[in-house]
């Protein structure tokens, strides 16, 4: 059994990875912040039930799941995400904090690389979350010089992570 500090520690440490996961469902990261601490505080009021990390993570998961489906159901009046199938799945094949800690050194790494322009772009197209269009507009380009940038940046991005991880796990 944990108590609820030790609780409070293993959410905190898989943070990015629950709150990820719960923005599969959400499709909105500021929501599933919002299902993430709430998440945490009734694990925590629940601590003495967990026998393991992975247990924790576990009930994480789908709670977070069952509770952002139930604010999308109360606020829209459906939910229209992924199907029940497909979000077991995931949640069976989500990288373990360790892997996805050298996915996200690996990006961090490989962003580093790309030009400062690049990296302009991808803030504004997935940190500040605006459209191709208005990132054209922006940086003063057409629509389709931006798709085809995004396209490079990703194949050059997944490419250059795929080798870091590579030559990490070799050393």
């Amino acid at each position: 059994m944990f108590h609820a500090e030790k609780v409070a520690a293993i959410l905190l440490a898989e943070r990015l990875p629950l709150t990820a996961f719960i923005a599969s469902v959400t499709r909105d990261f500021h929501l599933a912040e919002d299902v993430f601490q709430e998440v945490c505080v009734k694990a925590v009021s629940r601590a003495g039930e967990f026998e393991t990390a992975a247990h924790v993570m576990n009930w994480a998961r789908l709670s977070g799941k069952n509770r952002a489906i139930d604010i999308l159901r109360a606020r829209d009046g459906r939910y229209v995400g992924l199907s029940d199938e497909l979000l077991a799945m995931l949640a069976a094949e989500w990288p373990e904090q360790d892997r996805a800690d050298a996915m996200q050194d690996a990006l961090g790494h490989c962003i580093e690389q790309i030009t400062p322009n690049n990296r302009e772009m991808l803030r504004l197209r997935y940190f500040e979350r605006r459209n191709c269009s208005d990132v054209a507009a922006i940086m003063g380009r057409k629509i389709e010089t931006v798709y085809q940038a995004l396209a490079r940046l990703h194949k050059t991005l997944g490419d250059c992570m795929r080798l870091q991880i590579q030559s990490e796990t070799s050393s």
